[in-house]
């Protein structure tokens, strides 16, 4: 069995190497298990695994320590770094509205499709500790907002459970997999969905921005790119407990809204830090592979946070399912709704609502079947996601739980 984390550190390593290599093989029965089970999702139940058939004892780990303290901070500071603000807001118009009202679906939605499920099963409300159902769902607010490193913060940030964790983990890969396919199938039906929608011709084009190539990192923009990160964590660790404690002793009724905690703290240190470094010549860093530093940190930690999975959680996945499929018709009401009162194209929508549910790495996958112009914009308003999903996700927590 293996106990120490150097031991568990490197199991981990060899599963994602394992699960990268197998990945980038032709092999057909390889191609065939990363359809059912795309990357992402192996990175965090392969590992579980682990746990599961008692290869491994992870109770006094402090892995989850370095997830919290280190990793994901890097993560949303390298995500963020080639944000650009300014393109955006001048740019972005109405794509941008429609985002917003889009997160707006997603806030609402969460309380509303949790309140209309308990009506039928009330048993769901009964408080778990930090297995409780409303926990498990701001895991899903923060990443259909933003992405998998923000349901990671808000993992942290409301003391969630691995197992309603692992739940929630499978309902947005069935749930957002499923819009995304069908956003896809609607694509070659635009024009009708255009005219039913009202839209007007003009709208159909917009100025998007050029794309930046990617360039060669050399040994110093690698360091560069490694300790700018580091830096911001750094220094957000050390303001966050000084804030907090300030705050919450100005303000005692703080920590009902979790303005106590220094976690909170420093994650909006790191994300406002990381905005305005996108706005400052670091932003030329970008270029030099941030986005894939970004992402290894990302993998990190969902393999880490995976050895604590109970998969027997999943047992309970077709009610939770229900919630995710609710939440997700309440999004989509809300952005129709929106894009029929402004006459917009059937294209915005499609493209803000993969912003919100799909985040940088699909966005632009759905842009290019409707508007291959529109993909360098998708990217940016769903990188923007990164920054604006863990305040959505927080408001979104504050209202469930008062839910009975």
């Amino acid at each position: 069995m293996l106990t120490t984390d150097f031991q568990l550190f490197g199991a981990i390593c060899i599963v994602l190497g394992l699960i990268f290599y197998t990945n980038g093989l032709q092999h057909r029965y390889c191609q065939w298990f990363y359809k059912i089970m795309p990357v992402m999702v192996a990175c965090y139940f392969l590992p579980s695994l682990l746990n599961t058939f008692g290869v491994i004892a992870v109770p006094h780990s402090q892995l989850p320590e370095l997830v919290g303290q280190y990793l994901m901070p890097s993560c949303l500071c390298l995500l963020l770094l080639g944000l650009d603000v300014r393109t955006i807001f001048s740019r972005g118009g109405k794509l941008l509205l429609l985002f917003f009202i889009g997160s707006a679906g997603i806030f609402v939605g969460g309380p509303f499709a949790l309140k209309l499920v308990a009506m039928f099963k009330p048993e769901l409300l009964l408080d778990s500790g930090e297995n409780s159902l409303w926990r498990g769902m701001t895991t899903l607010a923060g990443n259909w907002v933003g992405g998998t490193a923000n349901q990671l913060a808000v993992k942290q940030l409301y003391h969630v459970g691995d197992s309603i964790f692992a739940v929630f983990v499978t309902v947005n890969v069935l749930i957002s997999g499923i819009w995304m396919a069908l956003l896809l199938a609607l694509a070659p039906h635009q024009q009708r969905l255009n005219q039913w929608l009202g839209c007007r011709e003009a709208l159909m084009s917009v100025a998007a921005p050029e794309q930046q190539p990617q360039a060669m990192a050399d040994l110093p923009k690698l360091m560069l790119l490694i300790s700018i990160p580091l830096m911001l964590t750094g220094l957000g660790n050390a303001l966050a407990t000084e804030i907090a404690i300030w705050f919450s002793q100005l303000f005692p009724a703080a920590k009902a809204y979790q303005f106590d905690s220094p976690f909170m703290w420093k994650m909006i240190l790191i994300t406002t830090g990381s905005v305005m470094l996108s706005l400052s010549p670091a932003r030329r860093l970008a270029i030099y592979g941030a986005d894939k530093l970004g992402a290894v940190c990302l993998y990190l930690m969902l393999a880490i946070m995976g050895l604590k999975m109970d998969i027997r959680m999943l047992l309970s996945l077709p009610w939770f399912f229900v919630i995710g499929a609710i939440w997700l018709l309440i999004h989509i009401v809300i952005l129709v709704v929106a894009t029929r009162c402004l006459r917009l194209p059937f294209s915005y929508l499609a493209i803000a609502s993969q912003c919100n549910l799909g985040g940088a790495a699909s966005a632009p996958v759905v842009a290019s079947a409707y508007n291959k112009a529109l993909m360098p914009l998708a990217v940016l308003i769903a990188v923007f996601g990164y920054a604006w999903a863990n305040f959505i996700a927080w408001a979104s927590g504050q209202w469930m739980q008062t839910i009975h």
